[in-house]
């Protein structure tokens, strides 16, 4: 088994409606029309679990663990691919090469 961390940032109850208003998603979630963007199940903001930036828009993430699991995965797998650089190399008379 790994273990893997993961860094989690908490929103309270009282602030969540602020947050998704400044996101965009407080209307889509109010009328209905939000799902969780990993299993497609309808959210109100008592079944939101988590919001996670995903090719740098928020979405929606339904309470179920397995849910915020595996969109803690690809965000953590979409960090990794924006966060590696090209490699260099660094010749002996210094010079860079990429």
């Amino acid at each position: 088994m790994t273990n893997r961390v993961v860094e989690v940032s908490v929103i309270s109850e009282d602030v969540l409606p602020g947050v998704l208003k400044r996101l965009g998603l407080y209307g889509h979630v109010v009328s209905g029309n939000a799902k969780c963007y990993i299993c497609s199940e309808k959210l109100t903001l008592d079944t939101i679990g988590a919001i996670a930036m995903i090719n740098n828009k928020p979405v929606l993430i339904c309470s179920k663990p397995s849910c915020i699991g595996k969109a803690a995965l690809i965000t953590s797998r979409a960090r990794q691919a924006t966060s590696k650089s090209v490699p260099r190399i660094i010749s002996e008379s210094g010079e860079k090469h990429e």
